[in-house]
């Protein structure tokens, strides 16, 4: 679990840093950013026409909702960053937050890999897992790098 909370913190701040330095130069395009992790996907799972059509929905929407569910975590989470004088109530409140979200995500991944498993393979499902790893290395490697070209422009 503390695995998958390290590379949901590395998505947030690739995602986080990608909108910021996208909004910079004229907006960040989530269609676009939706569109290539498809395209990502169809090829690296070798999805049929009908597996795309039926994966793909459900893959973006089980995306969203785990996105919803660490939302408030967060936030707060930024907020207490933020916060001058912190105390241990706020850090147990921040921390009792983050294992709850945690916990609604592992329930949201049972609910959807089970929907997953309606139509893929049971080789796919799995397969998606590092896929999913592969897309979220590969983005944040690509903001690293447009960071690196920020930085030396200055």
């Amino acid at each position: 679990m503390k695995f998958k909370s390290i590379l949901a913190f590395i998505l947030l701040v690739c995602t986080t840093f990608s909108v910021s330095a996208q909004n910079r130069r004229g907006g960040f395009d989530i269609a676009a950013l939706k569109k290539e992790k498809s395209e990502f996907l169809k090829k690296e799972l070798n999805l049929t026409e009908a597996e795309s059509k039926a994966f793909l929905p459900l893959e973006s929407e089980f995306m969203s909702k785990k996105y919803e569910v660490n939302r408030d975590a967060r936030r707060e989470t930024r907020a207490l960053k933020q916060k001058q004088n912190k105390t241990d109530e706020d850090y147990k409140r921040i921390t009792q937050l983050n294992l709850e979200s945690e916990q609604k995500e592992a329930q949201i991944q049972m609910e959807y890999y089970k929907k997953f498993s309606e139509v893929l393979s049971a080789e796919k499902i799995e397969k998606y897992r590092s896929v999913d790893l592969k897309f979220k290395e590969m983005m944040l490697k690509r903001h690293k790098e447009r960071h690196q070209e920020g930085s030396q422009r200055k």
